[in-house]
């Protein structure tokens, strides 16, 4: 990081970005309260009011005509806020509940017993959703787009069949959508048993990214045969090795900002069967005598996206640092700079990552 290029010390550097955080997050409150006002100057400019209890909100606009509804920011606890829309409004296209405090999705249909069939898109983002409940998509048959992104989900095995409810379903976006770090291995299991339950043949993007995620399932694809693009963007993977059957038709793999310091035998195998310029890998990588393979492989392989993107972020001998991967001279590459770095530097490096990320994204 660059705060190390200053000389800045570690905890004087720790004590100014977390000001800094905290700084911000005051700016965005201030930011916040402004936007509420603008929302209402602009729902009553454009007859966006919405009716009954919603109406009480700033935060809350209402369209009708277009079937769009949404709260920003509204601070609702209770989940049954979206049977208001149910009974006030009979077609409703797209909601979006957004920075919110639910915590638990409603056990019985969100939007009540009638179907929702002109539903089509639905943002739970950002609302600190921890559990999800069975059958809270209900009578949602036509819904192609879901973002639960921005909450803090724990998979649970009685709800496993979420998503059987929204069979044409395209796009389901789960970015930073379950931090937990304990039991991973057994969240990782019911997430994967509730894609393959949900049976999602139309699902076209999965985006997973921003998770925390150090390794994925090997079926993590399997479940959706129509998948064109898979989001495991700023998760803290080292290798990635799923089953490539199910990835032979997908046409992005995002593995950007993750930890993949260099290309495995094993990864470089599955990309090689995959579709041209699948992959997207911009990481933090290493170049040294022990690179020569994943570098050769990289300028070689059309499964790559973006190659000349592609830099060594460390380097031996160092003057190499910065330079593009497809152009570093290999055979000057040494292994004279050791480039990993020692334990408590990296433990320092994740905390301030995490640190980052969890502001930011809780934030926004």
């Amino acid at each position: 990081m660059q705060l190390f290029s200053y000389n800045i010390p570690r905890r004087s550097g720790l004590i100014s970005i977390t000001y800094l955080l905290i700084s911000s997050t005051a700016w965005v409150v201030q930011a916040g309260n402004r936007q509420e006002y603008q929302y209402r100057d602009d729902a009553i400019e454009n007859k966006l009011i919405c009716a009954s209890k919603l109406a009480d909100y700033a935060a809350c606009q209402c369209d009708p005509s277009a079937g769009e509804y949404s709260c920003i920011n509204a601070q609702f606890v209770d989940a049954n806020v979206f049977l208001d829309i149910a009974t006030n409004y009979k077609y409703i296209k797209s909601v979006t509940f957004h920075g919110n405090n639910f915590q638990d999705l409603t056990s019985t249909p969100l939007f009540g017993a009638d179907s929702q069939n002109s539903l089509i898109k639905l943002n739970l983002s950002a609302n600190y959703i921890v559990n999800l409940n069975s059958n809270a998509l209900r009578n949602m048959p036509n819904l192609q787009v879901l973002d639960i992104s921005n909450n803090e989900i724990v998979f649970r095995p009685r709800d496993v069949d979420f998503l059987t409810h929204t069979p044409h379903l395209k796009e389901l976006y789960m970015r930073r959508a379950f931090t937990v770090t304990i039991n991973r291995t057994q969240q990782f299991e019911l997430m994967l048993e509730m894609f393959r339950q949900a049976k999602l043949e139309y699902l076209q993007v999965l985006d997973l990214s921003y998770n925390f995620i150090h390794t994925v399932p090997f079926e993590i694809a399997c479940p959706f045969p129509a998948l064109q693009t898979l989001d495991l963007r700023q998760n803290f993977m080292k290798n990635f090795i799923v089953n490539e059957t199910c990835i032979k038709d997908v046409k992005t793999i995002n593995l950007s900002r993750n930890q993949l310091h260099v290309i495995s035998d094993d990864f470089r195998a599955l990309a090689d069967k995959a579709q041209p310029e699948t992959f997207l890998l911009r990481n933090l990588f290493y170049c040294d005598c022990n690179s020569k393979e994943f570098i050769t492989w990289i300028r070689s392989t059309k499964s790559v996206r973006e190659k000349n993107s592609l830099v060594c972020e460390r380097a031996s001998p160092k003057m190499y640092v910065g330079a593009r991967i497809a152009e570093v001279p290999i055979n000057k590459l040494t292994c004279d700079e050791p480039l990993v770095t020692s334990h408590s530097y990296s433990n320092y490096g994740n905390f301030t990552a995490l640190l980052i990320a969890f502001c930011l994204f809780s934030i926004f």
